[in-house]
C-alpha cells in the first residue's frame, strides 16, 4: 500500500507539515475496506499509515512529485495534520508520472484535480521500478529498505528465531496488515519480505536469508483466477509466489512450523498432504488456532 497526498498549493510540501480537512482524508478515491480501516486514525491505523511510502503531489501534477514518508499524524475533530519527510534517495517524479500510473493504481477520473489523501492498494516501489522511474540502486539505498539483519549465533549460524514470524502474502494488503498486527500484538516481529533490505540479494536469496524463523504463516487469498485447460469453471487461487514460498518454508522449517491461513473460497494445492489449513473467518477463530500452533513450538504467546 501507499499514501497519495495531493494538494492545490505549490508550497504545500515545503515546510514538513501539512493540514487537511478530515473529510478529505482517506475517504475519497480509496477502497471502502481500506477507508474503514484508517479513516478514524486510531493508534494502530496511525502506525500502519506511517509505515507506507507516500507520494506528495500538486494538483494536475503542476510540479514534480516527491516520494517519502509520513512521520507523525495528529487527528483533530475536523482536521488531520501530518508531519513528513522526503526520501532523498528517491528522485523527484517527473510531471505526468502519476498519470502514467493511472491504470495500475485505479486513479479516479478527476483525482489529480482534487486536494485529498488517498490510500492505494498497490506496491509503490514495484510500480516505480516497472515504469523506469527509479532504479534498483536507488531503491536499495532508500530508507524504504532499512531493516536490521536477522540475529546470528556465536557460531556464525542463523538459528530459528522464536521472536519472529515469517508472513507470506499475495495482493490482499488488508489481510497482510491484519496478520502483521496480530503477530505484533503477541509481542513478536512479523517478517514481511518486501519490507526487508535487499542488500543486492535476489528474491530467492532474500527468502533464504530472512526465513530463519520458528514459525511461518502463509496467506491464501483470492488474488488470481485459474482453471484446467478445457475446463470453463474457474476458481480463485493464491498468487504463484504464495504457493512457491509455502512449499519452500515447509522444506526449510518443516510442516509443523508452517500454517496456511485461507480466506474465502480460495483453492489450495491438493498435492501437499499433512499441511495445516486455517480459515480466515470473520469471528477471528483463526487467532486462537495460530496461538495454539505457536505455543506447541515453544513460542511464548
Amino acid at each position: 500500500m501507499f499514501n497519495l497526498l495531493i494538494s492545490a498549493s505549490r508550497d504545500s510540501w515545503d515546510s514538513g507539515t501539512y493540514e487537511l480537512e478530515k473529510g478529505r482524508a482517506i475517504v475519497e478515491y480509496t477502497d471502502v475496506e481500506i477507508s474503514e480501516r484508517y479513516k478514524d486514525f486510531d493508534e494502530n491505523a496511525i502506525q500502519e499509515l506511517k509505515s507506507f511510502p507516500c507520494i506528495f503531489a500538486i494538483e494536475n501534477e503542476a510540479a514534480e512529485s516527491r516520494v517519502g514518508y509520513i512521520t507523525n499524524i495528529h487527528s483533530e475533530v475536523s482536521t488531520v495534520t501530518i508531519e513528513f519527510k522526503f526520501d532523498e534517495k528517491i528522485p523527484p517524479l517527473k510531471r505526468g508520472a502519476i498519470e502514467d500510473l493511472r491504470e495500475e493504481i485505479g486513479l479516479g477520473k478527476l483525482e489529480l484535480y482534487r486536494t485529498h489523501w488517498a490510500v492505494k492498494d498497490e506496491q509503490l516501489f514495484e510500480l516505480l521500478l516497472n515504469k523506469g522511474l527509479i532504479t534498483n540502486a536507488q531503491l536499495t539505498a532508500s530508507q524504504a529498505l532499512e531493516s536490521p539483519p536477522p540475529p546470528v549465533s556465536a557460531e556464525g549460524e542463523q538459528p530459528f528465531n522464536r521472536s519472529q514470524v515469517f508472513i507470506v502474502h499475495g495482493h490482499d494488503e488488508i489481510a497482510k496488515l491484519e496478520m502483521a498486527s496480530f503477530v505484533t500484538a503477541l509481542g513478536l516481529e512479523p517478517i514481511i519480505l518486501h519490507m526487508q533490505a535487499s542488500s543486492g540479494r535476489t528474491i530467492i536469496e532474500k527468502i533464504e536469508h530472512y526465513s530463519n524463523v520458528g514459525f511461518g504463516i502463509v496467506l491464501y487469498t483470492p488474488c488470481d483466477i485459474g482453471y484446467k485447460v478445457g475446463n470453463l469453471n474457474s476458481n480463485y487461487r493464491a498468487r504463484q509466489n504464495v504457493v512457491f514460498e509455502h512449499g519452500y518454508l515447509i522444506g526449510k522449517l518443516g510442516r509443523d512450523r508452517v500454517v496456511a491461513v485461507v480466506k474465502g473460497a480460495t483453492e489450495t494445492p491438493n498435492d501437499i498432504s499433512g499441511v495445516v489449513y486455517v480459515s480466515l473467518d470473520d469471528q477471528e477463530n483463526w487467532k486462537e488456532e495460530l496461538i495454539k500452533e505457536m505455543r506447541s513450538l515453544q513460542y511464548k504467546v
